[in-house]
């Protein structure tokens, strides 16, 4: 495919229509844009030829307009001293080099309109290419987003699995916690029993120690009087 029918190609592409159609849009992108990348490196490389042609043009233009001027100047030396075999020469040169300016001025004209045609198409493909990239961009930012959203409803269908352990773990904490207070209940009650047993067994000892104290009061009377 030459340069120009790629140039063609590139400037009429419609990149959100070519993003709906293809199966795999980010690949047909990025394709894309490295092929716009090449055709754009060729056509600087065509224009900055055409440019060097131009400059050559000019120079050569410059060059022979002088040359003009300067047979001109001659012929006019020839008439002045007499020779008109002179001046004839010098005229005919000064119409060689006229016709050499008509020649390279036409010339140069249809190089200008070239060299304004191809930085028109050059900039007209940089836009395309920028607008390829910013579309490549959008596609990845919304291949990203999807992929999240992927990942996001795959984690909740993975919790809404995990809904049936996380029960069981639930009832498994409740058996421990009913176990947990039966098991502290039962040592209240000991406590509460084991002080209940001491608070009755000290009156009954202080009961018994009177009841030795005034057994021991009778016997010893009982010995004092004997």
């Amino acid at each position: 495919m030459g340069l120009f029918q790629r140039i063609s190609d590139i400037l009429s592409a419609n990149f959100n229509e070519m993003m709906d159609r293809f199966e795999d849009p980010e690949k047909m992108l990025r394709q894309a844009i490295r092929e716009m990348e090449q055709s754009i490196g060729e056509a600087t490389t065509e224009t900055a030829k055409v440019l060097a042609s131009e400059k050559l043009l000019a120079r050569q233009l410059a060059k022979n307009l002088e040359g003009v001027q300067e047979w001109q100047r001659r012929a006019e030396l020839a008439v002045s001293s007499g020779d008109d075999d002179l001046a004839r020469k010098a005229l005919g040169r000064k119409q060689e080099h006229q016709k050499l300016v008509a020649a390279l001025e036409e010339q140069q004209a249809s190089s200008e309109q070239t060299t304004r045609t191809l930085r028109c198409q050059l900039e007209a493909m940089q836009a395309k290419l920028a607008e390829a990239k910013r579309s490549l961009a959008t596609l990845a930012a919304r291949k990203r987003a999807a992929d999240f959203k992927k990942k996001v409803e795959s984690s909740h269908r993975v919790l809404k699995g995990a809904e049936t352990s996380a029960d069981a773990f639930a009832k498994f904490d409740r058996l421990r916690e009913k176990v947990e207070q039966a098991e502290a209940e039962a040592d209240a009650l000991a406590d509460l029993r084991r002080e209940l047993e001491g608070d009755c067994a000290e009156p009954m000892r202080n009961l018994g120690d009177l009841e030795i104290d005034a057994e021991l009061a009778n016997l010893k009377k009982q010995v004092q009087g004997e």
